[in-house]
């Protein structure tokens, strides 16, 4: 099967699944109505009792959503990896149709890295703008600013190899059981709280991507550049370890 060929097919695979698109939608709708109801509270003072707290600067307005996403990012990779070795064991009928492994695993890598920085695009950005709109913070809410672009960017990026970590460990594992089991406490915030009681845990995945857009100085929150460069070396290694596990292993 030549290389067009099995583009093709691993894309005829992720985006016939329903899951995708479920995913996909619950991600973007489920954030955009959060965006617009939260942003009222950007505009109370900073004694007001309804603060849970401390207000961040108005670049950061509305990254306080990107956990609820982030939950379907992880079931997205998890299952995009598991999907091979579910009870019709798919796997078999790839590998006879594409034997030559390392191509199949970097081709499901990337179709699943384009996916979710569209998908993390689509909902923080939608997310973000919905948020300056309705808090009328003197932001332009389409065109945001340059630090404001940024900071998507960043969390694109975090999305992205998020997904790809949860991918990697769904092909070591062949579940996806094991990415969810792994992945979905750091992202529902045990991470964080952890970080703030022992500094460690500020390297492990996903606590380490938050850096890219939390606010500076924030507890257990490592630099940008520093949380960035972490989070991509969790994805590069895992991703080089299920790529030698999936070329060299028994289907």
């Amino acid at each position: 099967m030549t290389m067009v060929n099995l583009i093709r097919s691993e894309s005829t695979k992720l985006f016939s699944a329903p899951s995708t698109w479920i995913l996909a939608a619950v991600t973007i709708l489920g954030t955009w109505p959060q965006a617009w109801s939260n942003a009222s509270a950007y505009s109370l003072s900073s004694d007001d009792p309804r603060l849970f707290g401390e207000t961040p600067p108005p670049e950061f307005y509305g990254f306080t959503m990107a956990g609820f996403g982030y939950t379907f990012i992880v079931v997205l990779g998890a299952l995009w990896a598991a999907s091979e070795y579910g009870g019709t064991r798919q796997i078999a009928t790839t590998l006879t149709a594409t034997p030559r492994r390392g191509r199949i695993i970097a081709v499901k890598a990337a179709l699943l890295a384009v996916t979710t920085a569209v998908i993390a695009f689509l909902t923080m950005g939608g997310a973000i703008m919905i948020t300056h709109a309705a808090a009328d913070d003197g932001i332009h809410p389409i065109l945001l600013t340059p630090r404001i672009w940024e900071l998507i960017g960043g969390l694109t990026a975090a999305w992205t190899l998020t997904a790809l970590i949860a991918f990697a460990l769904g092909t070591l594992a062949r579940t996806a059981i094991v990415p969810l089991l792994v992945l979905l406490p750091l992202v529902v915030g045990l991470g964080s709280f952890l970080a703030g009681i022992w500094n460690v845990v500020a390297y492990f995945p996903i606590t380490s991507g938050s850096a890219l857009y939390t606010p500076p100085g924030s507890a257990g929150v490592l630099e940008p550049g520093l949380g960035g460069l972490v989070h991509l070396a969790w994805a590069l290694v895992l991703l080089a370890a299920a790529g030698l596990a999936f070329t060299r292993r028994d289907a």
